[in-house]
């Protein structure tokens, strides 16, 4: 899914007397607790916690913590971290993972995006590096880093879609020589990490998660992964109004991954959720809640299925109702009021 007009979209709202968030929020008398993935649940934000403050990330923390959640999916952007060649600024990046690990949720750590001096001139920040050792070397750096805390590595995010490999198509081949750099130099820096591939998005033909996975094997992807992921998203129309539909997908690459001797391997669920805007796309925060319980239900049944993350916290721009990706939030609008999941969601 595209997320990165909310990196373009920076309009908060911070209400000084909002009601502060899902504390205040109790699930329905009559609603049943929602089964998780063995895994456990988690949020993701996207792009929105490499800029916000740090009053604004430990809000956003606090109305995660007040759920059953364990994990925080955290993007660790490359392209603002290492702005030239050997000097890193880590200061946005420390304040959330240290958010997180103050409130005991384990992180998820998405390693992604070039900076300018890495990725061909005039290209967008989303296309892969000219050099694959500089992706790498950047991953060795950041798991030195963050090693003490963090022990789950993404590697890049939707590569199958343009939009996140620097509008090019065909990316499999090209995203699997980022995969085959960074996983050893992950591993050499820890042994004991769990390096999960980029979550694939839903489309159509032979960009489908299931036939970039085929792809990805047959350019050597095989044995340079710990576990795959997707982004089974079901809006608008649930999980069970059409049975082909983003959660039909993981079924698709774990028989991929099993035809290559990888049936063992876990599928994490990096994405999922669904926007509460006006547009054709979009549902009311009890459609919301529902898809986000039903998708949950549905990972925890799988036998192959890792930890799954709500996308997103807060909408970023609640007040822009006719826009899809600004009304994402499951837990907070713009202005800090709670939303309907959060209740559900509630400890």
């Amino acid at each position: 899914m595209s997320r990165l007009s909310a990196t373009v979209r920076k309009r908060f709202t911070v209400g000084f007397a909002a009601i502060l968030v899902a504390a205040m929020v109790t699930p329905s008398a009559n609603a049943a607790p929602p089964a998780v993935p063995a895994g456990g649940y988690g949020f993701g934000d996207g792009a929105q916690m490499t800029w916000l403050g740090s009053a604004d990330v430990n809000r956003e923390l606090d109305a995660v913590a007040k759920t059953s959640a364990t994990w925080l999916r955290v993007l660790i952007p490359w392209t603002k971290i290492e702005t030239a060649k050997g000097r890193y600024d880590w200061g946005q990046t420390d304040l959330v993972i240290n958010a997180a690990a103050a409130r005991g949720l384990k992180v998820l750590g998405v390693i992604a995006f070039s900076p300018d001096w890495a990725r061909p001139g005039g290209s967008y920040f989303t296309a892969p590096p000219n050099d694959v050792a500089d992706y790498a070397d950047f991953s060795t750096a950041v798991v030195n880093r963050y090693g003490g805390k963090v022990s789950s590595w993404q590697l890049w995010n939707e590569p199958n879609l343009p939009l996140f490999f620097g509008f090019t198509p065909h990316n499999a081949p090209r995203y699997t020589e980022l995969v085959k750099a960074a996983y050893p130099a992950i591993k050499a820096a820890q042994p004991n990490s769990t390096v999960v591939l980029a979550g694939l998005s839903r489309l159509p033909g032979d960009e489908s998660p299931p036939a970039f996975m085929e792809k990805m094997y047959a350019a050597g992807a095989k044995g340079s992964f710990d576990a795959a992921a997707a982004h089974p998203y079901v809006f608008p129309s649930g999980l069970a109004a059409n049975p082909e539909n983003g959660f039909s997908d993981l079924a698709a690459m774990h028989d991929v991954m099993a035809a290559n001797g990888d049936g063992g391997k876990r599928i994490w669920i990096t994405e999922m959720g669904a926007p509460t805007s006006t547009d054709s796309d979009g549902v009311s925060q009890e459609e919301q809640a529902k898809q986000i319980t039903d998708v949950l239900s549905a990972v925890a049944a799988t036998s192959y299925s890792g930890p799954a993350f709500i996308y997103s916290i807060r909408d970023t721009d609640t007040a822009n109702r006719g826009d899809r990706e600004s009304n994402f939030g499951a837990l907070l609008t713009s202005d800090w009021q709670p939303k309907v999941t959060a209740g559900v969601l509630a400890r």
